[in-house]
């Protein structure tokens, strides 16, 4: 039986491997319909709360679209009418800045040391043929001599003997393809020029593509704002099977966190991008004399470029930064730009994006990487700007969908990891430091009874767990067990002040009740005793019965010293009908105080298991540390209500 579920867990495995792999082929191959699809959803997630806003103001929804996409489409043609303006007159001036280049090389060259001579050289080649070019004519340039070519044709002491052996004959012709110089090539092709038409066709078909691409963009996003409704009821209809609130959550989920995260990407862009232009124009009118070039230009493409992940805040910083040194003399301006953009980088990185994003994505930093990359392969640039927005659908799919749930583990930003297996972790790499300050956090945020309950139990349970089933051998687990008993230990001066406690335990010892603790079947339910002992300083005092002790011995030692409450620390898998052996022993030998039964865990039977131990002589059955420790203060006071009270220790002073 065993074997045929690991076949059966290995098939299917293997499907959902496939599936994987099909459903990536198929986004790769059929990239010209999807990408389309994904851009004008996204943009319609961009545009929903806009049309939302005008359709609770009483706007028709078809009116409040229509509205929405005229605006969209005004706003956007301003920016790339300003954008090809601005384009048109930077590569207008690009000539003009070619001599600084040169300077510029000549500069970097003469602070290489050895190299030096070298990049000067190259640079003054490059001088030299750039006038050199703009002074010949093409004529003139094709018709000049190739000095390599008489040092070519010259013979050598050589060719001079072999010419003596063997003369060649008499000629005055010399060939026409020799090669020796420009003039006689070896091979000549003449090419046709393409005709009108089929460049003309090229031409169209270069710029008809994106054209024909935004235009499907347009069309899919206007159709998903006007029929947004009849799409969700459709898709809930087909995804949900059944189970409406679930599909219904994540799909509200995905839509808010995608929304949220594209109008914050797009305030953030927008702002950046004025900031950035109004600060190279004031760097232009405070340090130079023509104002800095194209400023417009810069805050415009970092706009854009943003919301492509990491490449693009990075793109967006080369091109001013390059432009500055490239035009400007000196290295005054080019410094002032840089600093300029990382302070701004600085600011948005680690202030502005985690104020207004917060939680609004749910996915790691290394997941946005890791999803450029991914995405940028399959749907080239195109990709990076959709990478964040299909991961966050990702993510969101694996919290509702049990199949997609290694999504959210290995995307998500919280790790679905619970504290107390985290610090199991922590004691079976054997990383003491670690799991000492996983504590005292826990304790500091939590308090201790809460850490005890979330993070402490649960290990000691999973260490037996993990014994039970052959994972780890008996040295490893007590192995596991000692440093678990030590990291106990020093839980007492993460509680409080040690000094308090030190003065509470000798001053206040004669006052504070002392009850009795005792192990169902396990050395492991000592630490869970130890766990109570800390817990009650200030409060009570707690003695520990050996686990090596027989019950019956239990029970006199108990009787003998009457304690007020005796309590049994159960640390389950088992130890039910020990404790149960333990209770009936414990009343045999005349014992009539309460016994309080902490079996530290969930139970589907809590009723038949508390019935069968009230029978054997339990009075209280809890099931976490904090039910117990709230227990046993409770009957303290209980019991400090019922008794007399005491005579004063101390004499009261007389008054003056």
């Amino acid at each position: 039986m065993a074997k045929a579920k690991s076949d059966i867990a290995t098939i299917a495995a293997v499907a959902q491997l496939l599936g994987v792999v099909v459903a990536v082929a198929a986004l790769f191959f059929a990239r010209e319909v999807f990408i389309p699809l994904a851009l004008g959803l996204l943009l319609s997630f961009l545009l929903s709360p806009i049309v939302d806003r005008l359709h609770r103001w009483g706007v028709p929804n078809i009116a409040a679209v229509v509205a929405t996409a005229v605006l969209a489409f005004l706003f956007l043609a301003g920016l790339f009418s300003l954008l090809g303006r601005e384009l048109t007159t930077l590569v207008g001036q690009l000539p003009e800045y070619r001599h600084e280049l040169i300077d510029k090389a000549r500069g970097f060259a003469g602070l290489t040391g050895g190299v030096g001579g070298s990049l000067d050289e190259l640079a003054e080649d490059v001088s030299e043929a750039i006038e050199e070019g703009t002074e010949l004519e093409p004529g003139e340039a094709n018709d000049a001599e190739d000095p390599n070519a008489e040092q070519a044709s010259s013979p050598t002491l050589f060719q001079k003997w072999t010419d003596r052996l063997l003369p060649e004959p008499l000629t005055n012709e010399k060939p026409d393809n020799d090669g020796s110089s420009l003039k006689r090539p070896l091979y000549v092709k003449t090419v046709q020029p393409n005709a009108p038409l089929a460049s003309w066709a090229t031409t169209a078909g270069t710029v008809l593509g994106p054209l024909a691409t935004a235009g499907l963009v347009s069309v899919f996003a206007l159709f998903l704002l006007i029929y947004r409704d009849d799409l969700r009821d459709r898709i809930i209809a087909v995804v949900s099977h059944g189970d409406y609130v679930t599909t219904t959550e994540a799909m509200n989920e995905a839509g808010q966190r995608i929304s949220r995260y594209l109008i914050a990407q797009t305030m953030i862009n927008t702002v950046y991008g004025i900031l950035l232009a109004v600060g190279l124009s004031l760097i232009g009118a405070l340090m130079t004399d023509d104002g800095f070039p194209n400023a417009v230009l810069w805050g415009v493409l970092a706009i854009f470029l943003r919301y492509i992940p990491y490449l693009g805040p990075t793109a967006a910083a080369i091109f001013p930064s390059a432009i500055a040194l490239a035009v400007f003399p000196g290295y005054s301006v080019f410094l002032t730009v840089v600093v300029l953009i990382a302070t701004m980088e600085l600011i948005c990185n680690n202030i502005v994006e985690p104020w207004l994003y917060g939680s609004s994505t749910g996915i790691s930093a290394i997941a946005v990487i890791t999803a450029a990359v991914f995405w940028g392969w399959l749907w080239g640039p195109v990709g990076l700007l959709l990478s964040t927005p299909l991961t966050v659908c990702l993510v969101v799919a694996g919290r509702y969908v049990p199949s997609f749930r290694i999504l959210t583990t290995l995307l998500g930003e919280d790790v679905q990891i619970k504290p107390g297996m985290r610090f199991y972790q922590r004691l079976l790499a054997g990383d003491e430091l670690r799991a000492s300050e996983l504590l005292r956090e826990h304790i500091e945020s939590q308090g201790f009874p809460a850490t005890c309950d979330d993070v402490i139990v649960p290990a000691l349970k999973r260490i037996r767990l993990d014994q039970d089933a052959d994972h780890l051998n008996e040295a490893d687990a007590n192995r596991l067990f000692a440093l678990a008993g030590g990291l106990i230990a020093d839980c007492k001066s993460m509680t409080g002040d040690p000094a308090d406690e030190a003065d509470a335990s000798s001053d206040d010892a004669p006052r504070l009740p002392t009850m009795i603790g005792c192990t169902s079947h396990h050395f492991s339910e000592t630490l869970v005793l130890n766990l109570l002992r800390i817990g009650g300083v200030g409060t009570f005092h707690l003695d520990v019965i050996d686990d090596d002790v027989m019950p019956d011995d239990a029970g006199r030692i108990i009787t003998d010293q009457d304690p007020p409450m005796v309590v049994i620390a159960v640390l389950p898998k088992g130890g039910f009908p020990q404790t149960r052996y333990l209770c009936q022993a414990i009343r045999d030998e005349g014992y009539t105080g309460p016994i309080i039964v902490s079996a530290l865990g969930r139970f589907k039977n809590y009723d038949r298991l508390f019935v069968g131990l009230r029978k054997a002589g339990a009075t209280y059955m809890t099931t976490s540390f904090t039910q117990t420790q709230n227990k046993i203060e409770s009957l303290f006071r209980r019991h400090a209500r019922s008794a007399p009270i005491a005579p004063s220790v101390a004499a009261a002073e007389p008054s003056p």
